[in-house]
């Protein structure tokens, strides 16, 4: 059971709630911008851009923080900021809702890291969440189609990978400032972001013309809510344990489904589809409440 006796802990789980129910609107300004003639991934590009000069700034004014740390930052930077580009990226070729269910297979990606790179051993729990979420890709993918909709799943696909693979980053050089992994990742979702709009063919940025509102969309959602949703991301999961954090962050899924449901006509999944939703989502549960479980074990053993 989740105690909330710590004023620390209460904080910092009510922030990654928060800041993940606010990334679960995400697609809301991707779909603006595309709306408004920012094609393909010049969206992405442009929305996490605008963060990356007063991360830069407040890097080079504490420079001597990071003297140890730039290895761990570029690592850090480099998977979280891979996962989110390849996330943007699979919410415009496919769908909202199965670009989130996919990126949520994290925990399958986190367990199987655990095993294979980490060395540490896991309960059967984890092992019955990676069948199950494996099993629930399996259905999600069967509904869809190998067009368009197909190669923004296989993005989306790998965004939980890289997410997974950046979490476990940060768990393991949690000395890292914020701010360094924040410049870090949003560097890395601009660039990969270039990259994937390279290979798929999207249009040249310098074709990219912004209106108005458009400009004001990018600066305005960038600086005021992006920025500060990775911050308090990094932040909460330093502070909480990972399978708290895994259980709170699940908010993105319920506001990112519900949201997209209600705006978007075309968000309709068949029904071998939704089933495969159910067991994606019923995955993640299992794994961070047997996480949880079994570190409530350890502290009662000790």
């Amino acid at each position: 059971m989740i105690s909330f006796k710590n004023p620390s802990t209460h904080f910092a789980s009510l922030v990654a709630f928060s800041a993940a129910a606010f990334w679960g609107v995400y697609w809301i300004p991707l779909r603006y911008l595309e709306s408004q003639g920012v094609q393909g991934v010049a969206a992405v590009v442009l929305l996490n851009l605008p963060a990356i000069l007063p991360l830069l700034i407040i890097v080079g004014l504490t420079l001597h923080r990071y003297q140890t740390h730039w290895r761990a930052l570029c690592l850090i930077g480099l998977c979280s900021g891979l996962g989110i580009a390849l996330y943007s990226s699979g919410v415009i070729y496919s769908s909202v809702v199965r670009a989130t269910l996919l990126f949520y297979l994290t925990p399958v990606w986190s367990t199987l890291i655990e095993i294979f790179w980490l060395k540490e051993r896991v309960t059967w729990t984890r092992w019955l969440a990676v069948v199950v979420g494996l099993l629930g890709m399996v259905l999600l993918l069967s509904g869809g189609d190998f067009g368009e909709q197909g190669k923004g799943d296989v993005l989306a696909f790998f965004s939980g990978v890289f997410w997974a693979l950046g979490a476990s980053m940060v768990r393991r050089y949690n000395r890292v400032p914020i701010p360094g992994m924040a410049l870090g990742q949003f560097s890395a979702t601009v660039i990969g972001a270039l990259l994937i709009g390279y290979f798929f063919g999207s249009a040249p940025m310098a074709d990219v013309v912004l209106t108005e509102s458009a400009a004001t969309v990018m600066f305005s959602f960038s600086l005021l809510i992006l920025m500060p949703i990775v911050v308090a991301i990094f932040w909460a999961q330093k502070v909480i344990n990972p399978g708290r954090a895994g259980l709170l962050m699940m908010s993105e899924v319920m506001v990112a489904v519900i949201s997209a449901s209600i705006i978007l006509s075309e968000e309709r999944m068949q029904a071998i589809e939704w089933l495969g939703a159910v067991l994606i989502l019923s995955a993640c549960l299992v794994e961070v409440l047997g996480s949880m479980q079994l570190k409530a074990r350890s502290k009662l053993s000790t």
